[in-house]
C-alpha cells in the first residue's frame, strides 16, 4: 500500500472511529423553570453544554444506586451572596422496578416534589450557615464547604424519605458545577 492510499483510509477511518468513541448517552436536564437568575458575571450553566457528569453509578448501603437526574438550584443568603449549582439524584433501579409493580409509575411524580423540597430546604440551610467572607478569587474552599454542609443537612431527609417510601436514593451536589455568588445574588423566586 503506498503512501498516498495509506493516509486516504486513514483519512476515512480515524473519523469512524472517534465517533464510535464518544458516548452517546447524554445526561437529561431537568426542564424545570431555574431558581436563580445569573446576577454577576460568572457562566451560568449552560443546558447546551452541561459539566461532565462523571459518576452514573454508586453505592449506598451495599445497594447499586443508577443517576436518574440532575436538578439545578440555588439560593441566596443576602442580596450580594449565595450560590446555584447541579445535584445529581441517584436512585436503586431494583427499588424502581418494585415500586412500578407495587404502587404503579404514578408515585414518582409525588416521589419527585417531596425529593425538591428537601434538596431545596438543605441547600438554603447551607447557604444560611456557609461562611461567604472567608472567600477570595478562589472559590474552591467554598464549594467544598457548602458541598459538606449540604451533605451533612440533607442526610436525615434522606434517611425519612428511604424509609417511608422504600426507594433507596442519595442527593449529591456536584461540587465543580457550583457557582458562588459574592457580589450580587437574585433568585428567580422566593421559597
Amino acid at each position: 500500500m503506498n503512501k498516498t492510499s495509506l493516509l486516504l483510509t486513514l483519512s476515512i477511518l480515524l473519523p469512524l472511529l472517534s465517533a464510535c468513541a464518544t458516548p452517546s448517552i447524554q445526561p437529561k436536564l431537568n426542564t424545570s423553570p431555574r431558581v436563580i437568575k445569573q446576577a454577576v458575571a460568572i457562566p451560568a450553566i449552560s443546558h447546551k453544554n452541561p459539566p461532565l457528569i462523571t459518576d452514573l453509578t454508586k453505592v449506598k448501603a451495599g445497594k447499586p444506586l443508577k443517576l436518574v437526574r440532575l436538578m439545578e438550584g440555588g439560593a441566596c443568603k443576602n442580596p450580594q451572596q449565595g450560590a446555584a449549582g447541579l445535584f445529581r439524584l441517584y436512585a436503586s433501579p431494583a427499588d424502581i422496578s418494585r415500586i412500578i409493580q407495587q404502587q404503579g409509575p404514578g408515585v414518582f411524580a409525588d416521589f419527585a416534589l417531596q425529593i425538591q423540597h428537601f434538596s431545596i430546604r438543605a441547600l438554603q440551610q447551607s447557604i444560611r450557615q456557609l461562611d461567604f467572607h472567608t472567600a477570595d478569587t478562589a472559590q474552591q474552599p467554598l464549594k467544598q464547604e457548602l458541598t459538606q454542609l449540604f451533605s451533612e443537612l440533607i442526610a436525615e431527609d434522606i434517611s425519612l424519605f428511604t424509609t417511608h417510601t422504600t426507594l433507596t436514593i442519595d442527593v449529591s451536589p456536584q461540587q465543580d458545577a457550583w457557582r458562588i455568588y459574592l457580589e450580587a445574588c437574585e433568585t428567580a423566586h422566593e421559597h
